[in-house]
């Protein structure tokens, strides 16, 4: 809903899950609210998912928290075929449902980008759907080194956005330039309107020096 409300509201500002427990969510029903978000948004909609750490919440949802990878795995295929097929089916060990319609399609094509947000365990994910990866680092030279690996099991050119998480200042920030960093985040604190648009303003004009 408030991303609904985000792209009513904007054109141009990309829009993002992040991240979407996929083990938390009915596949046909996440299918399609993720669709109908790409077409309001007129395409831009980035799909962040994750198969979650927190067990006891997992449980709570009807998931083994032992399989949840598995689960997402099976969930995020059956989602792909309703985006791409006009009659979709899947027949899996955790999902399971005979042909289906499901409209509208995403305006994206074939759907909407998908981000595989988590550490390193979740490359071999990325590798397998062909998608890209929400990383979250304290420092360019973290983020560097996982890189390597990353690109060492990925066939693909991975798209990386990624959530700095370390001292917010033009140096640190600056340093992930030529990493090849597709979007870089970074954290703003909850606080009344006033005192947000200052911090932004500050924001801007350390950026700025980024030419």
């Amino acid at each position: 809903m408030a991303l609904t409300a985000a792209a009513v509201a904007t054109e141009n500002l990309v829009l993002g899950t992040g991240i979407a427990l996929i083990p938390q969510r009915d596949p046909i029903l996440t299918a399609k609210e993720v669709a109908s978000l790409d077409l309001v948004s007129n395409g831009r909609l980035r799909f962040g998912v994750g198969v979650g750490w927190l067990r006891e919440e997992i449980a709570n949802h009807g998931v083994d928290p032992g399989v949840r990878g598995r689960v997402a795995d099976e969930r995020l295929r059956a989602m792909i075929e309703i985006w791409t097929q006009e009659k979709a089916e899947f027949h899996g060990e955790f999902v399971n449902f005979d042909p289906i319609y499901s409209w509208p399609k995403p305006v994206t094509r074939p759907y909407p980008p998908l981000y595989v947000g988590g550490g390193t365990a979740s490359f071999p994910r990325i590798a397998r759907l062909n998608a890209g990866w929400i990383s979250m680092t304290p420092s360019a030279g973290v983020l560097s080194r996982q890189l390597a690996e990353l690109r060492a099991t990925a066939d693909h050119d991975v798209p990386v956005i990624n959530i700095h998480m370390g001292e917010l200042t033009a140096k640190d920030v600056d340093g992930y330039r030529n990493l090849g960093v597709e979007q870089l985040l970074v954290e703003l604190p909850t606080e009344p309107r006033d005192q947000t648009l200052r911090l932004l303003d500050e924001l801007q004009a350390q950026f700025a020096s980024f030419g």
